[in-house]
């Protein structure tokens, strides 16, 4: 028999008893509860506004974690994957670190809840095999290179590859070299394969009942569906909380962006402006040297259009 909610919150129910003297009995988040319960059986959307105070997040969760477990125990029925989408670093943390663990510490059943991470978030060991042998053709600063051997002192250890585990970063931009990337991943022909952190985060993923995603990786993988891929699995279910930003994530990610510090990177690293050492001069003696000096001319042509182009709209602005 799967578990009731309101049992679970009711004043001598087992969250009162865990909390002692902290809890109190809140009844907008019974009537939450009863919506987000008959919503999910009914089908269709729901949109609540709740307070500060009025415990939103296990208004949601308790239902929720009620249609997993009903649907799993289910005979001849498929159990449901719901997907529950916040805006900030805090809440995803809360939920994964101290609102999900309570609920699974007094519920019976077991379920699971992943937090899920973009791509990249996580390091390539291949990349990062790579940038190191080419570290003198790619980082022309020192701080850059501090940088590398920093993410390489730090990839000896870490068990989850993850960004968020690695710490401040002198040089940011370096991560962009050795994260993981769908345009340079090649699947299990990698010689890191069984290393690698992403496809280790994936597998968690596509066995949890629960996944906390963030808002920027939702609507990035609604965007890759609609071009008929995507990186999340199937779900039943969506529950957007601090759903006040959507727009403008949602707005983020079905749109287009360039910046000047990322062009400039980039360029820089093709045909660095002060020294001699850069990736298209890394090809001297390697490759048709007439197809250098195009190559570096269009760099610097860029370069000039790039520096134009982001002054004209500083100063529309302005």
């Amino acid at each position: 028999m799967v578990f009731d909610p309101h049992h679970i919150l009711a004043d001598d129910g087992p969250i009162a008893r865990r909390l002692g003297a902290k809890f109190e009995y809140r009844p907008q988040q019974a009537q939450m509860i009863d919506a987000v319960r008959r919503t999910m059986n009914q089908g269709g959307t729901l949109l609540v506004e709740a307070g500060t105070g009025v415990g939103k997040s296990f208004g949601y969760l308790l239902p929720t974690i009620e249609q997993v477990l009903r649907r799993g125990n289910a005979e001849g029925r498929s159990p449901q994957r719901v997907i529950i989408s916040t805006h900030t670093i805090a809440l995803q943390e809360q939920l994964v670190e101290k609102d999900i663990p309570l609920l699974q510490s007094v519920i019976d059943d077991e379920f699971s809840a992943v937090l899920v991470k973009g791509r990249g978030n996580y390091l390539s060991v291949r990349r990062l095999q790579l940038a190191s042998q080419r570290q003198d053709q790619l980082f022309i600063e020192p701080q850059a290179l501090r940088t590398l051997h920093a993410i390489e002192d730090w990839a000896y250890g870490t068990t989850d590859g993850s960004l968020s585990t690695l710490g401040p970063l002198e040089r940011p931009a370096v991560w962009d070299r050795v994260m993981s990337d769908s345009g340079n991943c090649m699947g299990r022909r990698c010689p890191t394969f069984n290393q690698c952190f992403y496809q280790a985060a994936r597998q968690r993923m596509e066995h949890g009942d629960l996944l906390v995603v963030n808002h920027a990786l939702f609507f990035s993988d609604l965007a890759l569906r609609a071009a008929g891929v995507g990186f999340l699995p199937p779900y039943d279910h969506v529950i957007f909380d601090e759903a006040h930003k959507i727009e403008e994530v949602a707005g983020e990610h079905f749109g287009l962006r360039v910046s000047e510090s990322t062009v400039r990177f980039l360029l820089n690293s093709i045909h660095p402006r002060r020294t001699d050492k850069g990736f298209l001069q890394s090809l001297a003696g390697k490759s048709d040297m007439q197809a250098i000096k195009r190559a570096e001319h269009a760099a610097k042509v860029a370069e000039q259009v790039s520096d134009h182009f982001f002054t004209s709209l500083w100063e529309y602005h302005c």
